[in-house]
């Protein structure tokens, strides 16, 4: 993955898109110090996964603060149109749903006990193409049904 996104910086830098060239180059500096950082190795596609959705929250969050401030937010959503366009697509919330009944439908039991059974299913399967605290709400949902 990290081939990928230096390929796409390096078409950013040529076609002059310096937010989404500086961007990029950030993303992919802390994803390979990542490997780096644990014995000289590669970086996974999972953990870079996590630098971009890393990279989201931070501008969700500068989003709301400019937002606050009544500031020009246009270089921020910028940002974030880029960032979510490296992501996997995401689940809505009815597929994400459909996909927790099928794995809580396989369960022996129906219980709370069993939501970190169905959290590991569900990431195996489905690894970065949900949010975390919207899928715990399904399969809480799911299982007290």
């Amino acid at each position: 993955m990290i081939q990928e996104l230096k390929k796409i910086m390096m078409k950013a830098k040529v076609e002059k898109d310096t937010i989404k060239s500086n961007l990029i180059s950030t993303l992919v500096a802390e994803a390979v110090m990542i490997g780096k950082n644990d014995g000289n190795r590669e970086t996974t596609e999972a953990e870079t996964l996590n630098i971009i959705k890393k990279f989201l929250k931070n501008v969700n969050e500068n989003i709301k603060i400019l937002d606050e401030l009544g500031k020009d937010k246009t270089s921020v959503l910028r940002e974030k149109e880029i960032l979510e366009a490296l992501l996997p697509k995401q689940l809505s919330a009815e597929e994400l749903e459909k996909v927790v009944d099928g794995i809580v439908a396989k369960l022996p039991e129906k219980s709370v006990k069993m939501m970190g059974a169905v959290m590991a299913e569900l990431k195996k399967s489905h690894d970065g193409q949900f949010d975390g605290k919207a899928a715990s709400e399904i399969v809480k949902k799911c299982l007290s049904k």
